[in-house]
């Protein structure tokens, strides 16, 4: 690579292919590469999505390379006509294209592999900018380039997310860890069962301090705080977020759940690995939802032995045992169904636990008694059985966020169930 070759403290990531404009295809590749260089204590300045237009993306690159020390591409790195990357690279640059013999002896590689020949047009991925550095691409026929420009470190990386980690990872990684100081930290503090305004009341002053930053995102009935410091070290970041963290848990401990990766499900999960018990779930508005979050969970079958979607009164009268006459005096959205409804499913399944959900999704089918977003959840085990009335009308028009609402609030209450038997 030629050029004055600086610190990276700022990165910028341009996603091409008007694919993603269009809706077709959703960028999962700009989420990836941020956590990556966070881990590397860069900053991301931003995020940018350019169509399949020569002029566009050499203006794209321009701004970025003005802006940034390091700006990393996906996209656009294929054998056909719009695959415009590195053909932008070299104009922004001011650079001819020259063809790498190392790139060409790889297309042909990577066909043989497959008993293939390359058609001429395989040939423009051996197509670079002069002064380019190439990034192997171990799993695809298009490696990528490396090369200074007014400053900056731009890297062209393929869309194919395995392509595109993989090169990551064992090229892009170490020439950034080498250019760059310090680690940016992350840690994320996952809620429920109450809002986010309120919880940042709570936490107003931390969300006021400079450093270490602490922001606030909802979503569906969970909140998360997301603590972020830079330090020499990633042990040093880890001292900062770690006084900031006790606070915070002490105030609103009562709502915490788990922290990073951890979800309501395998936190339910967890508690019941610790008390070696078991659990099985009957559902009616949300459809099998939490018996797929909760079996999403690795080693689930550890602790879930089974799950029922009762839809139909017919259902929950010839599989839960529930008494017509009580469908028929209540109705299936009520709080003495879904009691029953968690204790049939325990006493069938044979589990420590039974919980159930049923309600009114929605958006059409409420009453003025039985409106839509009316939810029970019903929790039993064997010292005795309960039921928790939700008002979810607030959400009426979208019956996905009445679902997940529901599946929410009825693992939480799960949660804080197993949780108070473990104090007792």
């Amino acid at each position: 690579m030629n050029g004055e070759q600086k610190n990276i403290e700022s990165a910028e990531i341009i996603t091409i292919g008007t694919e993603m404009l269009l809706g077709e295809l959703v960028d999962t590749n700009s989420a990836w590469i941020s956590q990556r260089l966070a881990e590397l204590g860069v900053g991301i300045y931003r995020h940018t999505t350019v169509g399949d237009n020569r002029d566009r993306i050499v203006t794209t690159m321009k701004e970025a390379a003005s802006r940034s020390d390091l700006v990393i591409t996906t996209g656009g790195l294929g054998p056909t006509s719009d695959d415009l990357t590195n053909e932008c690279l070299a104009l922004a640059a001011g650079r001819e294209m020259v063809e790498y013999q190392e790139a060409r002896d790889h297309v042909d590689t990577m066909f043989a592999r497959f008993e293939r020949t390359p058609t001429p047009s395989n040939y423009k991925q051996a197509l670079f900018p002069e002064g380019t550095m190439l990034i192997p691409n171990p799993l695809g026929t298009a490696p990528g380039a490396l090369l200074e420009m007014d400053g900056a470190l731009f890297a062209t990386l393929p869309g194919v997310p395995d392509e595109m980690n993989g090169m990551f990872t064992e090229t892009l990684a170490p020439l950034i860890r080498a250019r760059s100081d310090g680690s940016i930290v992350s840690r994320t503090l996952w809620f429920t069962g109450i809002g986010e305004s309120a919880l940042a009341e709570e936490v107003q002053d931390f969300l006021d301090a400079p450093d270490p930053t602490v922001a606030p995102l909802a979503g569906q009935g969970k909140v998360r705080l997301r603590i972020t410091t830079r330090a020499a070290t990633p042990e040093a970041a880890e001292e900062k977020i770690a006084p900031v963290e006790r606070e915070i848990l002490r105030r609103l401990g009562d709502y915490y759940f788990g922290q990073d990766e951890e979800t309501l499900e395998s936190a339910v999960g967890r508690l019941l690995r610790e008390q070696n018990a078991t659990l099985a779930v009957a559902e009616s508005c949300t459809g099998g939802l939490i018996a797929k979050r909760l079996t999403d969970t690795p080693g689930s079958s550890a602790y879930f032995a089974e799950g029922l979607v009762t839809y139909s009164n017919e259902a929950k009268e010839r599989l839960l045992d529930i008494p017509w006459e009580m469908l028929v005096q209540h109705g299936a959205v009520s709080e003495p169904v879904a009691g029953a409804m968690a204790e049939g499913v325990r006493k069938a399944a044979g589990t420590d636990y039974g919980l159930s959900v049923t309600g009114v999704a929605g958006p059409d089918g409420g009453t003025a008694e039985k409106f839509v977003g009316l939810v029970y959840v019903g929790i039993s085990d064997a010292e005795g059985t309960f039921a928790e009335r939700l008002d979810l009308s607030a959400w009426a028009r979208s019956r996905d966020a009445v679902r997940e609402r529901s599946a929410n609030r009825a693992l939480d209450l799960l949660r804080l169930r197993i949780e108070e038997k473990n104090k007792s």
